[in-house]
């Protein structure tokens, strides 16, 4: 997954105190991993994934020792996280910065005569979104979006109430293109779900729309080979902890780690999580034996990070497949 720095932990200095050194570096990945999924808070969830991804902290070795897969963990706490992202059996996969604008986008075409956002607003939307040259180059290739104007659904004087979910005005044949798009993301092992990925996605799954726009899915996908991945970086920002986590970190012992939270998890300081753990086997037996065999490294940036860290063990089980 994803970490974006420049997108700070916020949380109370009296909870941040109660934990260790690396602990403190664990809450601070886990306000970057919150922020790449467009969350406004970070939750348990967040954290949980945090110390799945980091294979020298105790929390993943002792997850890897019980022959558990760190990699599967980490993806069903995604799929409870908070964020915009696409939620499947496959896997759970976020947007991009310009993927969000584009739903926004598609979201404002649709709010003012339409009663829901449809394919043709995404694919509108997405081209709008496309970095310069591909939008030149989407246009050059004959597509016409004044044509897509008939398919844009029936128009509806009544205004959107304002706030509300992103997706909840989304017809069923957007929502089922954004997970198409999610899987074309993966195809090409991009890390967020872009305009591009939407755009082609759009164009496979709806004819009509491809022959009135002007521009078939295979010229598309020509035209944007190895330009899908959106590397535009959010604008930095902090994310507040959300009184899930303020809640679970105030039950902590004092200097905990890693594995601390991972014990805390599986002790039900949230349930769902647990469940998570449960069904990876992972007993509270083995967690206390893991207290005795494995530490967490000193934060990166310390003078003795490198002569001290615990070598990564070796991936067991299944690979991610994001």
């Amino acid at each position: 997954m994803r970490y974006i720095p420049g997108m700070p932990l916020a949380v109370p200095r009296e909870l941040e105190r109660r934990l260790s050194p690396y602990g403190r570096h664990l809450l601070a990945r886990c306000g970057e991993y919150a922020g790449s999924l467009h969350a406004d808070e970070a939750g348990p969830e967040h954290l949980l994934s945090t110390l799945m991804d980091d294979e020298a902290c105790a929390a993943h070795r002792a997850v890897l020792h019980a022959f558990a897969d760190p990699e599967s963990i980490s993806g069903e706490a995604r799929a409870l996280s908070a964020g915009i992202m696409v939620t499947g059996s496959a896997a759970s996969l976020a947007f991009s910065v310009r993927g969000v604008r584009a739903l926004e986008r598609a979201r404002e075409l649709a709010s003012s005569h339409r009663p829901e956002v449809t394919p043709a607003h995404l694919l509108l939307a997405c081209v709008g979104e496309l970095e310069d040259d591909l939008r030149v180059a989407i246009d050059a290739a004959g597509f016409e979006p004044a044509a897509l104007e008939p398919l844009l659904g029936p128009a509806d004087d009544a205004p959107w109430p304002a706030g509300g979910p992103l997706f909840r005005r989304f017809s069923e044949d957007s929502k089922r293109a954004l997970s198409a798009a999610a899987r074309v993301a993966r195809q090409a092992c991009d890390a967020a779900i872009s305009p591009a990925h939407v755009l082609l996605a759009v164009l496979q799954s709806e004819a009509e729309l491809a022959r009135a726009g002007g521009i078939s899915a295979s010229r598309a996908r020509l035209l944007l080979r190895g330009r899908t991945a959106d590397p535009t970086r959010p604008p930095p920002r902090e994310i507040p902890a959300d009184e899930a986590l303020e809640g679970f970190l105030g039950g902590l012992p004092e200097g905990a780690g890693s594995l601390a939270m991972l014990r805390g998890f599986h002790a039900g300081g949230t349930p769902e999580l647990a469940q998570v753990l449960s069904r990876h086997r992972m007993s509270a037996a083995l967690l206390e034996r893991a207290q005795a065999g494995f530490e967490d490294p000193d934060p990166p940036g310390t003078a003795s990070t490198e002569s001290q860290a615990a070598p990564a063990e070796p991936r067991r089980g299944l690979e991610s497949d994001l």
